[in-house]
């Protein structure tokens, strides 16, 4: 008790005797009890202020060192924080990890419950943060492996194993050294995160060490629960602990998709998907701020520098600028949203097949301008479904015609293929027909593709076609193995008139389906025309339509077989499936004559225009046409001259080319190399471009197309869709245990 609580005591029992002695109205008998009860009173006070005095000495010490390790702890939480929030380098990948110090028992590490060290959370290593480039999010279902073996297909890499691809190139993310750097976390030695505070007479030491992590969650987000284990000491020497803390932080974990890691072109279904991804003739315009995702896993790091040529990229400026943090091209299976919900009227239209031309394309029965009069008029305040089985756009000035509006948008779903080709494309108008084509929001316009295909060639698709396309190196599409009928397609070489930049505007979610934005090299291309068949591409390979402005079986493609029975993918070269091993050739035309035509030459009745692309020569040759096929022959048949030799010009006079031509109906025009305007997004199975300088595709990244793509899809979060990073919010902490020495 020091000097001024005596003071205090000593004169409060003079003042009650004083005054209780000095008052003549109380009688003896009452006063006497009254004091000892007063007198009680205050040694129940008196003695409290003595133990609080007693006990202030000793308290104030443990209070100071408690204070100080749970400082320690709540340093080591911001801590944590500061360095898993960290965007600059991979550190924000650890927020997914579970892990356990070198030190801690067993009942305070995370439940791992993976038998297999592959699959998410990985091995448990005490004392170290997992590698998660080497780890892997499981299969659902066969979705990802595809019905590959676990040893062949673990499942998606929950970590990228490069860096963005952009104006510099792509180096491996050294996640040895993000691993080491943050080794003694875990590894109990606290020294390495201590603190010296000066004290008034003496220092004392503090330090923290994490003692696990516990992420429970998916890669869209979760909850990281931490143990950290705040210390003090006298001194840093000391082995001896002054106190310690431990905290336990849950943490909510969020993933956030920037405007640079917006992911508006997005390449591979499957493991099996190889080579889903070719950029050959792309550049990046407009906001330039934004990502493309090949969904793959890349295992070796030494592949991260093939990734350029691979995809056949020349130059960086084809690229955002990844130095400045606007995005660039990315390698990971990152996941995918569900497909887009479909709500509309209460019955959607079917449009059928529709083949639109220069001359067809205005009248009303062939249904390439239904969705900017009828199909509008009365909708402009609902959105709009429509489905059509196969779309062909084919000649100068054709185009399917769609307008949108905020209030009134469109879902088209596709049964069979899209071929935009030769000057035909989807006009996609904002609000009114006399808008320009092109000036459609994207986000208005939702193209997608029923799979394997509903009502294009029903009779051969099947299942076994869905790996049989791929992209070429040479640019366009190629085959896997020609075995089966590949699936949907979407042929995009034209998009609108280039003197007027009219682009293609849309978004495309088809991850079963292809989309080429190649076209081909020949000089000429087959003009339609009514009565005519026509040259067309579906499923990524050579076909033909009967009639283009003909009865719905005319107007359905057809495929067409090589010699030896196989199909022929349409792409820039086409290769020895279909011709000899010297020689490469590209179809030009179709077409049929009469029995009663008389060329001089009893010639096949139906012939197609083919172009030795290595002699640059031209001449006709036969096809045995089928119900729902058309197969070329290498011999006379029934008959008939199988072949008719046009040389170096289709429209020759000394060879009578254009006379050969017109007895099977055949028109021609010179075609033009077009460069290509897209706006939007295509998240597809495989997109295959050109080869660098065939023409230009500008994949103009649109500024707010993201937030206003989630937007339309009921401000759902996973349309976002993008190259993530995760932070951590605190949400609540509280103590687990105390200790004092």
């Amino acid at each position: 008790m020091n000097d001024n609580e005596s003071k205090v005591i000593s004169l409060i029992y003079k003042k009650l005797i004083k005054s209780a002695l000095s008052d003549k109205n109380n009688s003896e008998g009452f006063v006497i009890p009254q004091i000892l009860v007063l007198i009680i009173g205050v040694s129940v006070a008196v003695s409290g202020l003595i133990a609080s005095s007693v006990n202030r000495l000793s308290s104030s010490r443990l209070s100071s060192l408690e204070l100080q390790s749970k400082n320690s702890t709540t340093s080591g939480v911001n801590n944590i924080r500061s360095i898993f929030n960290n965007t600059k380098g991979a550190y924000y990948y650890f927020w997914l990890a579970k892990s356990c110090s070198q030190n801690t028992n067993n009942k305070e590490c995370p439940q791992f419950g993976n038998a297999s060290s592959l699959l998410w959370p990985g091995p448990f290593i005490k004392g170290a943060l997992p590698d998660l480039s080497r780890i892997y999010w499981s299969d659902s279902g066969t979705s990802w492996c595809d019905g590959l073996s676990s040893s062949k297909c673990p499942g998606r890499q929950v970590a990228p194993t490069c860096t963005y691809l952009g104006k510099t190139q792509s180096s491996p993310i050294n996640w040895n050294y993000y691993r080491s750097s943050l080794s003694n976390l875990l590894s109990g030695n606290d020294q390495a995160f201590s603190n010296q505070l000066s004290g008034s007479k003496r220092d004392h030491f503090q330090s923290f060490t994490l003692k696990s992590t516990d992420f429970v969650g998916s890669e869209d987000g979760g909850e990281n629960s931490i143990l950290i284990e705040g210390n003090t000491k006298v001194s840093s020497n000391s082995t001896i602990k002054s106190s310690s803390n431990k905290l336990r932080a849950n943490i909510q974990v969020s993933k956030i998709v920037s405007e640079a890691g917006f992911g508006y072109i997005s390449a591979g279904e499957n493991q099996r998907d190889s080579n889903s991804l070719f950029l050959g003739n792309l550049i990046v315009s407009g906001n330039k701020k934004g990502s493309i995702i090949w969904r793959k896993n890349l295992f070796r790091p030494t592949d991260c520098s093939k990734t350029k040529n691979l995809l056949g990229i020349k130059s960086s400026y084809q690229l955002p600028d990844n130095t400045k943090g606007e995005g660039g091209l990315w390698v990971q299976p990152l996941l995918l949203p569900p497909p887009p919900s479909k709500k509309s009227q209460s019955n959607p239209w079917s449009l059928g097949q529709v083949v639109c031309t220069q001359d067809s394309s205005w009248k009303s029965w062939t249904n390439c301008r239904f969705m900017e009069t009828t199909g509008w008029n009365s909708y402009k305040s609902k959105d709009r479904i429509v489905t059509v089985d196969d779309l062909i756009v084919s000649g100068k000035d054709s185009f399917f015609g769609i307008v949108t509006s905020n209030k009134s948008r469109v879902t088209l779903i596709v049964n069979g293929s899209i071929d935009l080709s030769n000057g035909g494309r989807i006009c996609h108008r904002d609000n009114s027909s006399a808008a320009s084509c092109g000036s459609g929001k994207p986000e208005n316009l939702t193209i997608l593709f029923q799979q394997p295909g509903k009502n294009s060639l029903p009779s051969i698709a099947n299942e076994n076609g869905k790996q049989e396309l791929k992209c070429s190196s040479n640019g366009g599409i190629d085959l896997v193995q020609n075995k089966n009928i590949p699936y949907n397609t979407f042929i995009l070489s034209n998009s609108g008139h280039s003197d007027r930049r009219e682009p293609f505007s849309g978004f495309i979610y088809a991850t079963k389906t292809t989309l080429s934005t190649s076209s081909s090299p020949a000089k000429y291309y087959q003009v339609p025309k009514n009565g005519s068949k026509l040259l067309v591409r579906t499923r990524g390979l050579y076909s033909y339509i009967n009639n283009p402005e003909g009865s719905f079986q005319d107007r359905a493609p057809r495929i067409i077989r090589s010699w030896n029975n196989k199909p022929i993918p349409y792409t820039k070269e086409s290769t020895l499936y279909w011709s000899s091993p010297r020689y490469t050739y590209q179809i030009i035309a179709i077409g049929s004559r009469s029995t009663s035509s008389n060329p001089g030459q009893n010639t096949m009745l139906n012939m197609a225009l083919i172009w030795d692309t290595s002699r640059n020569v031209y001449f006709l040759v036969g096809l045995n046409i089928k119900q729902t096929e058309a197969q070329f022959v290498n011999r006379n048949t029934n008959g008939r001259i199988w072949y008719v030799y046009l040389g170096r010009d289709p429209y020759g006079r000394t060879n009578n080319g254009r006379t050969w031509l017109s007895y099977y109906g055949i028109d021609l025009k010179e075609s033009k190399t077009k460069d290509l305007y897209i706006k939007g997004a295509a998240w597809m199975k495989n997109i295959c471009m050109d080869k660098y300088g065939n023409g230009k595709v500008y994949w103009d990244f649109k500024k707010d197309f993201n937030r206003d793509l989630v937007k339309r899809y009921a401000n759902n979060p996973k349309y976002n869709y993008g190259v993530p990073y995760y932070r951590g919010k605190s949400i609540k902490l509280w103590d687990t245990l105390r200790d004092f020495n």
